[in-house]
């Protein structure tokens, strides 16, 4: 079994090295023999104490302040990312958005011609004297129709 030391044999050895000469109220005592009061040991330690805990707090809130600043350059070189894919996205969008129309368009100009042919094809049967056994049935009068919708 590891026996570990009291904690209070730390402060003992720091009380001398921590509040040997800078505390003017230990300086003023007769002579370093004379040891401290229980009080005053007391107070010491606390003082020991406060201090180490101060100390362990600055270096908690100095990590989360490190922790803090690289979330939050990782979070701004993110940010630039989404924007890029953001400005990509949006001109792959416009080049959608055009050549849709341009599609829109092409599908109305076509569609347009096809039933213009539809009408004139119906107005060439409806005129025709084939309908009565004239001349414009067989090969010629499809090569004619083939030749107006190239």
């Amino acid at each position: 079994m590891l026996l570990q030391p009291h904690p209070d044999a730390a402060f003992d050895s720091l009380d001398q090295y921590w509040f040997g000469s800078p505390d003017p109220k230990l300086e003023s005592r007769p002579g370093p023999a004379e040891p401290l009061s229980a009080d005053e040991h007391r107070r010491l330690r606390r003082k020991i104490s406060n201090r180490e805990s101060a100390r362990r707090c600055r270096m908690r809130k100095q990590r989360r302040l490190e922790e803090l600043r690289s979330e939050s350059a990782r979070l701004s070189s993110l940010n630039q990312d989404l924007a890029r894919r953001v400005v990509v996205a949006s001109h792959r969008c416009q080049i959608f958005r055009s050549e849709n129309l341009r599609l829109r368009a092409e599908y109305a100009a076509l569609n347009r011609r096809l039933s213009e042919l539809r009408r004139f094809i119906l107005l060439l049967r409806q005129l025709s004297p084939a309908a009565h056994g004239g001349f414009l049935t067989g090969l010629p009068f499809e090569e004619a129709l083939a030749s107006l919708t190239t």
